[in-house]
């Protein structure tokens, strides 16, 4: 059997009252400004090679969790509005003011992009880890490390305001009923490993699509894993319905199951133009292990990992 014994208890334990009050929460992980830092720095990266223009002044974030640290750095790099979007609020100002002074010292550092040593299941993979200094020259960096911008950062992660006249930083979450985000506001959007916790899948590029600006961007690194679900990466792709739903219990989200194929086609019909489509392998599955609901995988899929996609509207 595929399934983890303790994936069953977990979903068990939150059809549990007293239990099922956890099933929401979230952790706080250990991770540092290194981690944002060299996530934003990769997207910027692997976008850079197939558009020119890698200055936002409008972020989106889809499921920043516990920390706005990837918002933070990308206005660290310029951007001027930063928009988290997020099933439910995690993130707290005291972890994101440590975040942000550590951010604040990598970029003045220019210190190379954390790698595969450092951080080893982190995508997307880079040939050259070097500090990007052609597009984030000395202009750039000087206006937006200047000295009263940070400090008017500073105090929109503290909490004491939510924007002003220039910077704004805004929290939605529920992030799918966002209905306060302006259509055609954005000009970036991106997530890291969350869009396969997803539920609605083609209703969220729906929503991406209306509140990008014509042209915008999206850079998405997915990981299509069954997350130590289960024994082998892609063993969730063999669970039944019924045990998947035993799994899920009354958590929020889990993982939707969706294969790499599944995003291509939903991006496609919401009329999003893919620049990138880069794919990480693994061992692939055997179609005869597959339930009936996943017999339409390709080749393709049954191998697929993760990926790393850039779109435009």
């Amino acid at each position: 059997m595929q399934l983890k014994a303790r994936s069953i208890a977990k979903g068990l334990a939150t059809q549990v009252p007293f239990l099922a009050r956890y099933a929401n929460s979230r952790a706080a992980a250990e991770v540092t400004g290194r981690y944002y830092y060299s996530v934003w720095l990769r997207h910027l990266r692997q976008v850079s090679h197939v558009c020119k223009d890698t200055n936002p002044k409008c972020v989106a974030e889809l499921g920043p969790g516990d920390s706005l640290g990837l918002g933070l750095a990308a206005m660290l790099s310029g951007a001027d509005r930063y928009y988290a979007l997020d099933r439910l609020r995690f993130a707290t100002s005291s972890r994101n003011l440590a975040i942000l002074d550590e951010l604040i010292e990598l970029f003045r550092a220019r210190a190379p992009i954390p790698g595969d040593d450092e951080l080893p299941n982190v995508h997307p993979r880079l040939d050259d880890y070097r500090f990007p200094t052609d597009l984030l020259d000395g202009a750039r960096l000087d206006r937006a490390l200047e000295s009263s911008r940070l400090q008017r950062i500073r105090r929109i992660v503290a909490g004491n305001r939510e924007s002003d006249d220039e910077l704004q930083i805004r929290y939605f979450a529920p992030w799918d009923d966002a209905a306060e985000v302006m259509p055609e506001s954005v000009d970036w959007v991106l997530s890291q490993a969350v869009l396969e916790h997803v539920d609605d899948v083609p209703d969220a590029y729906e929503n991406l699509m209306r509140w990008l600006r014509p042209g915008g961007l999206m850079s998405h690194r997915i990981d299509y894993s069954s997350h130590g679900i289960t024994r082998d990466w892609n063993g969730h792709w063999t669970v039944s319905d019924l045990m998947w739903r035993l799994v899920r219990g009354q958590r929020a989200y889990l993982i939707n199951r969706l294969p790499h194929s599944a995003h291509l086609q939903a991006l496609k019909r919401s009329g999003f133009s893919i620049l990138l489509d880069f794919r990480t392998e693994g061992t692939p599955l055997a179609r005869e292990l597959l339930p009936k609901p996943f017999q339409s995988f390709t080749s393709e899929d049954l191998g697929t990992t993760g990926a790393f996609i850039v779109a435009r509207k």
